[in-house]
């Protein structure tokens, strides 16, 4: 565009530096050509679906953004709690008990045998004879003293069961008339004897007994109307029997008081067979 201005400022200066006189030489004036400016297209808004159609497709971009890092990071192991199973133990088998049924018929029938067999082991071996031997004692023993219808006798404190007084007694039928009765005395029964009338057949004591003397371990009590109190004697101060005789229950007499010493064993022996002094059967 600039040469075709130069040609003509070189043709108008050189008509200026020409003279001619004639008409006025006008100036050729060479159109103006404007230079179309630019259009710039005006700046339109985007349209809501522009938009939307951009933030869906950024959204996109990061989605898959997270979903690599996902895949690069390995998941966590969730470890899920094993249920513990209690062990369940084999039920236990009840064997039932199968009670056998006993007929009462032989029940009692044995129970009757055994009893008689008893009872006549016991019937031969109160009436077995027994070999008298009289009782031992140390050089130096203790007796105590004792009353019954004006007659004293002594028995060793070794073979003394005890001293009660006499409470209640309770008759028992079929008892020889010497029997007294029964007392009972705290866990244990003594039978009681009347002394008196055992010593002497016929004879009975005017007088209650007051006191019951047992007889070592046995449940026998011989009926007294008085303690005469203790002492201690020598062996050579009573007069040993060597045989029983008619009277095993007399171990000996006392030299200085004249009394019967009682042979407890051979006495108590007696009055289980229900013999009296004379060894009869009342």
């Amino acid at each position: 565009m600039k040469q075709p201005y130069a040609d003509v400022l070189d043709d108008y200066f050189d008509a200026l530096l020409e003279e001619h006189p004639s008409a006025e030489l006008q100036p050729k004036v060479a159109p103006i050509i404007k230079a179309e400016p630019t259009k710039v297209a005006p700046y339109a808004e985007p349209s809501e679906a522009e938009r939307r159609q951009a933030l869906e497709a950024l959204l996109a971009k990061v989605a898959e953004l997270n979903e690599a890092q996902a895949l690069e990071t390995p998941a966590p192991q969730v470890v899920k709690p094993q249920p513990k199973v209690a062990p369940i133990s084999a039920p236990e088998v009840v064997t039932p008990k199968v009670e056998t049924a006993i007929a009462p018929a032989k029940v009692v029938a044995k129970l009757d045998i055994e009893s008689q067999s008893q009872l006549a082991t016991e019937q031969a071996l109160a009436s077995a004879p027994v070999t008298w031997r009289n009782m031992e004692t140390e050089h130096s023993f203790q007796v105590l003293f004792f009353e019954v219808a004006g007659m004293t006798f002594a028995v060793p404190l070794t073979h003394l069961g005890g001293i009660y007084q006499v409470t209640k007694l309770t008759s028992l039928f079929g008892k020889p008339d010497w029997f007294s009765g029964v007392q009972t005395q705290r866990d244990r029964q003594i039978y009681a004897v009347d002394t008196a009338r055992w010593a002497m057949p016929g004879h009975s004591a005017q007088e209650e007994y007051g006191y019951l003397v047992t007889l070592g371990e046995s449940h026998w009590g011989l009926g007294c109307h008085q303690l005469k109190g203790t002492a201690l004697l020598t062996r050579e101060q009573v007069k040993w029997r060597t045989t029983p005789g008619t009277r095993p229950w007399l171990a000996g007499m006392v030299k200085e008081k004249m009394c019967a010493l009682l042979h407890v064993d051979a006495l108590v022996a007696l009055l289980e067979q229900g013999k009296n002094i004379d060894g009869q059967q009342a």
